[in-house]
């Protein structure tokens, strides 16, 4: 049976969420065959018959799973025969210590960089939840805690990824000689950056672009589906 992925979308079908791209990764290191059910902001609420609060969300096999971490625990076991996302204990626990890096220190930072840029780019019944929430979140309006030069902004965020800069200048993935999902937990937050960015968010020279072209020829359908909006890959 197709998996169904509730995932999020802004205009034009830019899918725009970090943790959406993860579980895309998840399902084609699976191998598992999905179908992408994009939604809004405001259409969270009534995916499978409501009470959902947030993205992303699978139906696999009659079950609802939300949250892309817990995804990724159910994807492991519900599908075993499949290659494992994490290759036993010592990675799930590597992938789930990359995870709160990036969720901690880092998305901060990310979300004060591209937020000005993704309110541009909301479906349109999004664009008052979307700035309200926000606000709400930072304790000030969206102009306020964007105010910072764009160049300013990413020269902070870039120089939260040195940790995997320094990883990567030794082996070709986060994981070792192949990817597993702390990988995608990294390339998932990047391509969020991409869609919603107009600038650079790496450097030409970053020694993360040649791990980050990798990622994307890992899986076909996710380098199609990714959003280029600046001249990286």
């Amino acid at each position: 049976m197709t998996i169904v992925l509730h995932e999020l979308a802004l205009e034009r079908g830019i899918l725009s969420s970090p943790f959406c791209w993860m579980v895309r990764f998840a399902l084609a290191h699976k191998g598992l065959d999905y179908q992408s059910a994009p939604t809004s902001f405001t259409g969270i609420p009534a995916i499978c018959g409501g009470g959902q609060k947030m993205v992303p969300v699978i139906e696999d096999g009659g079950r609802v799973v939300a949250d892309s971490w817990v995804i990724a625990e159910h994807l492991e076991a519900a599908h075993a025969d499949r290659p494992s996302l994490f290759g036993g204990a010592l990675g799930r626990n590597y992938a789930r210590f990359v995870f709160a890096t990036f969720t901690t220190h880092i998305l901060r930072e990310a979300v004060i960089t591209v937020t000005g840029e993704v309110y541009k780019k909301v479906q349109p019944e999004d664009r008052d939840y979307y700035r309200d929430s926000r606000a709400q979140r930072f304790g000030m309006p969206i102009e306020e805690f964007t105010a910072a030069p764009v160049a300013e902004r990413i020269a902070v965020l870039r120089a939260t990824l040195d940790p995997l800069r320094t990883v990567l200048k030794d082996q070709p993935f986060l994981s070792g000689a192949a990817p597993l999902y702390a990988d995608y937990v990294a390339a998932g937050f990047l391509l969020w950056w991409r869609a919603a960015s107009p600038e650079r968010v790496l450097e030409k020279d970053d020694v993360l672009i040649p791990w980050f072209e990798r990622m994307l020829a890992l899986y076909p359908r996710i380098a199609k589906d990714s959003t280029r909006t600046w001249d990286g890959p």
